[in-house]
């Protein structure tokens, strides 16, 4: 008769007494990450814990350490191996997410210049239409409890330049000298095209009450003071056009996307929220995950793409998403569908990044790359020479690594994580784990650290012998003493 293996076990477990049973399920394993045969025991994580600057004794703060850990350590082994990490090949992979945008944003274009013919007779009829407007302004900044003093001075500043313009003075210029409004002081104080209503009320009922050319005398508003004119056509008609591109782009995009995934049949899972949860809660084999989160013809939509995007967008959006309806996490996996979709249709129509544009791109990954190794000190000739042994090299890349956290603990500061998808990249060819359970053991023992660090920082200091002490009788002088 076959017996069910997880019987045999426990029978096996049983004939060695209760207490091995009791010990091998209660123990606590000593090691809370490894990477690439290096590994990061729970007391130098909880040491760590308490001497970083701004690091919580808190079970998410002990797993982004460890992941840190995990991230530098793979970097650094894979620089003691031997692997030129700048490669086009590896930067390619590490720099996705730019390449990606940079893909869709060069179809974008070609979609637009096609579909959406734009000239200066669309701005004038925007222009005329009256339904947005494009105001200059020069602000005399006032803060709100700002003493009549101040209020007096602004005002007369306000008055010097309105005299100014009106003397023949050019508005942009004088906006550029004298606005306190950083965001349009820049622009010749332009302000964005905007509806009715956009602006605080005084303001917006004195812009709006304005004919072409016009200008404002002093407008108060919370702010301070303002000139306000409304630029005639001329003026602003390349704006005008910008804005108008703008519109017809978000609602091209809109339509475009909608319509790609129509044609194309794209269905996303009654599962997906689930998967999707699963997926961010087991973030070491996820990213290698086949399972599908939404399909269409010819291709599919998987858990591992999915956290491609995770690992983009950041954690703080990951855990944002996780609390979301499924309505809404659905919807985000269309949208990952149709960007998808997007991608391959301006691969099959040759659109891609310029080489200037990869040539910037690359650079810059390499400068980031170079800054790393540097802040982690693993730059030096011992880690890249192949005359000595691997096993050596990889010692040495682990020591340094070590030395790294020590100088970040005597600085109190914090880590800083690797700039890229280069980590994402790494941890897809696997050789690493966190282990979950650790990082609770981890939490308690930083705690304990922390407490004993507390306690001896407010215990009284020793008192050297002879020294008086507040209240106490003068001691006798010794014999012979004067």
């Amino acid at each position: 008769m076959r017996r069910w293996p997880m019987a045999v076990v426990l029978t096996g477990l049983s004939l060695a007494g209760c207490k091995g049973l009791k010990e091998m399920f209660s123990a606590r394993p000593e090691v809370v990450a490894e990477a690439k045969g290096q590994e990061l025991k729970v007391e130098r994580l909880a040491t760590l814990m308490t001497t970083l600057k701004g690091i919580p004794e808190t079970r998410q703060a002990a797993e982004f350490l460890a992941n840190i850990w995990v991230d530098y350590t793979l970097v650094s082994q894979a620089i003691a191996a031997g692997r030129d990490l700048g490669d086009s090949a590896t930067a390619t992979e590490a720099m996705w997410p730019e390449l990606a945008e940079a893909r869709g944003s060069r179809w974008h274009e070609v979609l637009l210049a096609h579909r959406v013919p734009l000239d200066s007779a669309v701005a004038d009829s925007v222009y005329n239409a009256d339904h947005v407007r494009i105001f200059q302004h020069i602000l005399f900044r006032v803060e709100p409890n700002a003493e009549p003093p101040a209020r007096t001075a602004a005002r007369r500043k306000a008055e010097q330049v309105l005299a100014k313009i009106k003397a023949g003075g050019n508005f942009a210029q004088l906006a550029k000298q004298n606005s306190d409004d950083p965001g349009s002081k820049g622009q010749g104080g332009y302000l964005p095209a905007s509806p009715r209503g956009k602006w605080v009320t005084a303001f917006d009922s004195a812009g709006w009450a304005l004919a072409p050319g016009a200008m404002t005398g002093i407008v108060e508003s919370p702010f301070g003071y303002h000139i306000i004119r409304r630029p005639p056509a001329a003026e602003v008609r390349d704006r005008l056009l910008s804005y108008t591109r703008d519109l017809f782009s978000q609602k091209l995009d809109s339509v475009y996307l909608d319509s790609l995934g129509i044609r194309k049949h794209l269905k996303v899972a009654g599962d997906a929220p689930a998967s999707i949860r699963k997926a961010l809660a087991d973030r070491d084999n996820s990213p290698k995950s086949a399972e599908r989160l939404a399909s269409y013809d010819g291709g599919d939509v998987t858990v591992a793409y999915f956290m491609r995007w995770v690992s983009a967008l950041g954690p703080a959006w990951a855990s944002d998403l996780v609390g979301r309806p499924d309505s809404t996490v659905k919807q985000f996996v269309r949208l990952i569908g149709q960007n998808k979709l997007l991608l391959q249709q301006a691969d099959s129509a040759g659109v891609g990044v310029t080489p200037d544009e990869w040539a910037s791109l690359l650079q810059r990954y390499r400068n980031e790359l170079d800054t790393l190794r540097m802040s982690l000190g693993i730059a030096g000739n011992d880690l890249s020479d192949p005359a000595t042994p691997p096993a050596e090299r990889a010692r040495v890349a682990a020591m340094k690594l070590d030395a790294f956290w020590d100088q970040l603990a005597v600085k109190r500061s914090r880590p800083r994580p690797i700039p890229g998808q280069l980590a994402a990249f790494l941890r897809r060819e696997g050789g690493f784990r966190v282990e979950q359970g650790a990082l609770d053991r981890t939490v308690e023992l930083a705690r304990e650290y922390k407490m004993k660090a507390d306690s001896a920082a407010q215990a009284p200091k020793p008192v050297p012998p002879g020294t008086p002490q507040p209240g106490a009788a003068p001691t006798a002088p010794a014999p012979g003493g004067k």
